[in-house]
């Protein structure tokens, strides 16, 4: 199954993504991740987020602290052009948190 890639990344971006990917997470996560992140912090319930409840699942009640930490592991694999295209999508994201 073929995952999409987080847009706007170099082909040497998507390839260090799929390595992380394979070695550590699951195939597809990052841009997974990214679109649950900017899901959430665009919608006006995530000011109500608890640690204490949700579902569990991360596309419907996602962990921030967890989806953060994931997504800057995403950004220490990357090459520098790509590293801040990224960071630079996930500031304007934090800002919205």
């Amino acid at each position: 199954m073929r995952h999409r890639p987080i847009p706007g990344l170099s082909g040497r971006g998507v390839a260090a993504i799929a390595r992380l990917e394979r070695e550590r997470f699951d195939p597809g996560g990052a841009a997974r991740a990214l679109r649950t992140w900017a899901w959430f912090v665009r919608t006006p319930g995530h000011r109500l987020w608890s640690e204490a409840e949700g579902c569990g699942v991360s596309e419907c009640c996602p962990d921030p602290p967890e989806l953060r930490l994931f997504l800057h592991a995403v950004v220490a694999v990357l090459p520098p052009k790509d590293a801040r295209l990224l960071r630079k999508q996930l500031d304007q994201l934090d800002d919205m948190w």
